[in-house]
């Protein structure tokens, strides 16, 4: 019997008779995956930001979704942008002059700046050799040390006197004063406020609930306390025998119903510390303010409670600081350049604090505001807003710190970190100035309004 033919073997049965091919034909396929998942690295290394230097585009900028890089050095970085905001007529940078170095007694420590997380609260990494910096805090600056045995002993050692210093990138130094120490829990925001001039340093010691925490005053200069008329600016701080007063900021509110018709409130924020050993009564005290043309205003108890901070009252106890508003009924339609507030002490002894006054009159009528762009930034903890402020008025066109706020639909302000260009803003008759301003993004509140010269814009859908 003939046997029949048989089919040729396909191509399964040829690998299976052949392990050496079959081997080889499987490195070859190892290799070609290796080759395509290179060439899809090499393709969206532009989108990621992966140009092997952590995460920097080519320009220099930081890719979207990574921290800020800061880098050791000082003066040379000090224009280094933190954020980028875009507009229809170009690029912002904006810029902070984050700081480099802190130092206390003999023990110096670079500065590296960390974010608070998404839930409020901060863990940093800490090193020996470095100290955190809470990223934007540059009224009371907040930093982090390692819990070490030597810093501890260190920040337990510190007396009335002992100073601790911060130099900035820009090569800018403060001065800081002990005050207090305490042990404060890990979940107290409190320790991030931004009211007062200081510095507020806090031991990281692992997962302990409490934490050893340190508080410094600003030093205030000495051509501040100076018998020669004892002048401040906002920001600054006077001292009264045992009061050290410090504005903080200042507000112009028009078409409140709770003022007569023609009058805005002109509120004041300040605290009043008192750095001797009894009580002072705050009602010995007393506040005013006055125009450019010799008219004085008393303190508005209906315009004080309109501020952020309640009105000054009773008694602020020794080593104990009040944050309070002084609020005043001045003409909605007042024109002067200056304002000065007189504090008068229960001696006699007098200082005055020079407030610009630029939202009053024809000021914020000759003023056209229009916002472009409000946008969070990738880290999600900044908010951006550009805008653009045109002149049509006669006469030039300044535009102070002052003169903006972000705040909640209460009335709370935000931290302003960095503006682009730099206060003060001026602007020639018939000049457009385009802006960009950095704050600290709202947290617990889907609004908050923006106002430039007294013109209000609601932005929604911050959360």
């Amino acid at each position: 019997m003939t046997a029949e033919p048989q089919p040729p073997p396909n191509r399964v049965q040829r690998l299976t008779a052949n392990p050496a091919l079959l081997l080889l034909l499987g490195i070859i396929a190892l290799v070609a995956l290796a080759a395509a998942c290179i060439m899809g690295f090499m393709l969206l290394r532009p989108l990621i930001g992966g140009d092997g230097n952590g995460g920097t585009a080519n320009d220099g900028t930081t890719a979207p979704g990574d921290p800020t890089p800061f880098p050791q050095g000082t003066a040379a970085q000090a224009d280094q942008a933190i954020v980028v905001g875009v507009s229809e007529s170009g690029t912002f940078s904006v810029t902070l002059d984050a700081p480099a170095t802190l130092d206390v007694l003999n023990s110096q420590w670079a500065v590296i700046p960390q974010n608070i997380g998404a839930d409020g609260l901060w863990n940093p990494e800490v090193s020996e050799d470095s100290a955190a910096w809470v990223n934007g805090t540059i009224v009371n600056y907040v930093f982090g040390l390692d819990g070490t045995d030597a810093n501890r002993t260190l920040l337990e050692g510190l007396a009335p006197g002992d100073r601790m210093t911060v130099t900035s990138r820009g090569g800018v130094t403060h001065t800081f004063n002990f005050d207090s120490r305490a042990q404060v829990t890990a979940t107290d925001r409190s320790i991030f406020n931004q009211q007062a001039p200081g510095i507020t340093l806090i031991l990281f010691d692992g997962g302990a609930a409490d934490r050893l925490v340190v508080r410094g005053r600003y030093e205030v200069a000495a051509s501040n306390t100076s018998t020669g008329g004892n002048i401040i600016q906002l920001g600054e701080t006077a001292q009264l025998g045992d009061a050290q007063i410090s504005p903080q900021a200042s507000s112009f509110l028009t078409n409140r119903p709770e003022a007569p018709v023609g009058f805005g409130f002109f509120l004041i924020d300040f605290t009043l510390q008192n750095v001797g050993l009894s009580a002072i009564d705050t009602s010995a005290y007393r506040f005013t303010l006055a125009d450019e043309l010799g008219n004085q205003y008393a303190l508005n108890p209906i315009a004080s409670r309109l501020g952020n901070n309640p009105p000054l009252t009773g008694f602020v106890n020794a080593g104990q600081s009040a944050a309070a508003t002084a609020g005043y009924q001045i003409p909605a339609g007042l024109i002067s350049a200056n304002l000065t507030w007189t504090i008068t002490a229960p001696d006699g002894s007098q200082a005055q604090a020079t407030l610009p006054f630029t939202a009053g009159g024809a000021a914020g009528q000759s003023a056209v505001v229009s916002l472009q762009q409000a946008t969070i930034t990738p880290d999600l903890n900044n908010l951006i807003i550009v805008g653009q402020v045109t002149n049509v008025g006669a006469q030039p066109l300044v535009i102070a710190p002052e003169d903006i706020s972000l705040r909640t639909p209460a009335g709370s302000d935000y931290l302003l970190l960095a503006t682009n260009p730099p206060f003060p803003w001026t602007v020639p008759p018939n000049q457009t100035l385009q802006f960009a301003v950095t704050y600290q993004r709202p947290i617990g509140s889907a609004s908050a309004v923006f106002t430039l010269l007294s013109q209000p814009f609601e932005l929604s859908g911050l959360q």
